[in-house]
């Protein structure tokens, strides 16, 4: 910070002197070519005039040219910003600077400039109504770099009423008349200043101990409990911040904040946040059991539990069905936990290792049943 002051100051008495330097050189060598030509070149003498006001001349111009760089410099200094950034409001001062330089050339020559001026109004209006898009664009442009209200390397999203897609993406240009944007799909593309600032809200990606975050909106159906999806996201990954953002008749709609080092990384990490929601999803649901009318039971799942509903006739006594079971299984724990018309439900909670294994069990712990119920009539039919 005290540097660039310093800075300042140098440049503001470097533009000082300058000036000085360029009015003192002016006048000594005024008089060093009039006191030359008189006393070594007399024959040149009609000439004085000219060569007088051709070498002031070139002073200006001299002098002018540094003086506009110094004040271009002091800018920078002033805005702590490269030369690179400041490309739309250095080329104004330049245009203004270069026709003030012209105007004090011309005086040197005795051109009177007040109907150049004039006519110069006229034309600028003319001119200014013909170029108003571009005028339009540069101002915008110099607007952005002047005031910094986007900086080389932000990542930023636009939307516009003039184009319905949302872009997203890195600035890695900003023109006088147009800026271009890095986008997360790996293309370039040049958007108007003036679009970029006049029809269209900007949202910068704030950082987050050195990442960016970005918004993910992702949609579920609401059979699944949105409470069991985002607590199995947080255990997949804890670096995700996901919440219920809104629910929409079936579904229900989940934000999650995903963290990135590039712009080209949205792309790969909202396939990600996506997989892990889709995979909570789908885990959670095989998970579940319904039993009755839209009651939902999720078994154990720190020990690894799965809750079996086995449906078989009432003609069969259910305490022999249980006794039959277990003797075959001591493992699972058979249960009569509903009897509807003439059937009997089942609870058959059976531990596994990996979800793989559900299956499977599923399949032998129903022939389990159905053997117990065959066996028990077949003997009962036998004794009658």
């Amino acid at each position: 910070m005290q540097r660039n002051v310093k800075q300042r100051k140098n440049e503001l008495l470097k533009i000082a002197i300058e000036i000085i330097i360029g009015i003192i050189l002016s006048i000594i060598i005024g008089f060093m070519l009039d006191f030359f030509i008189r006393v070594f070149l007399p024959a040149y003498k009609s000439y004085e005039t000219y060569i007088n006001e051709g070498v002031r001349g070139a002073i200006i111009l001299i002098i002018g040219f540094m003086v506009t760089g110094s004040i271009i410099r002091y800018i920078e200094f002033k805005l702590s910003t490269t030369r690179r950034e400041l490309y739309g409001i250095s080329l104004i001062i330049r245009i203004v600077m270069y026709i003030i330089i012209l105007a004090f050339v011309l005086s040197v020559f005795h051109v009177d400039i007040t109907g150049l001026l004039a006519g110069s109004a006229i034309g600028g209006v003319v001119l200014g109504l013909a170029v108003q898009t571009v005028a339009s664009n540069l101002l915008a442009g110099i607007f952005i770099t002047s005031t910094r209200t986007l900086k080389y390397g932000d990542i930023i999203s636009i939307n516009s009423w003039i184009w319905s897609i949302e872009t997203t993406g890195r600035i890695i240009d900003i023109k006088t008349l147009f800026s271009k944007i890095l986008t997360k799909d790996n293309n370039i593309i040049s958007i108007p200043n003036s679009a970029l600032l006049g029809s269209g809200v900007i949202i910068e990606f704030n950082k987050e101990e050195s990442k960016y975050i970005y918004p993910v909106s992702v949609t579920v159906y609401y059979d699944v409990p949105v409470d069991k999806i985002i607590e199995y996201v947080k255990n997949y990954n804890s670096d995700i911040d996901i919440y219920l953002s809104a629910k929409s008749g079936a579904t229900n709609i989940l934000l999650a904040f995903i963290k990135f080092d590039d712009v080209l990384d949205i792309n790969k990490k909202t396939s990600e946040i996506n997989e892990i929601v889709d995979k909570a999803y789908w885990d959670i649901k095989s998970e579940m059991l319904s039993v009755g009318n839209n009651t939902l039971y999720q078994y154990n799942k720190v020990n690894n539990v799965y809750p079996l509903a086995v449906t078989l006739n009432s003609d069969v006594p259910a305490e022999k069905i249980i006794e039959n079971v277990n003797k075959s299984d001591n493992k699972i724990k058979v249960y009569l936990i509903s009897k509807t018309g003439g059937t009997n439900i089942f609870s058959a909670n059976f531990e596994y290792d990996k979800s793989e294994d559900i299956m499977d069990n599923i399949n032998r712990i129903n022939l389990l049943f159905e053997n117990a119920y065959n066996n028990i009539k077949n003997s009962d039919s036998k004794k009658q």
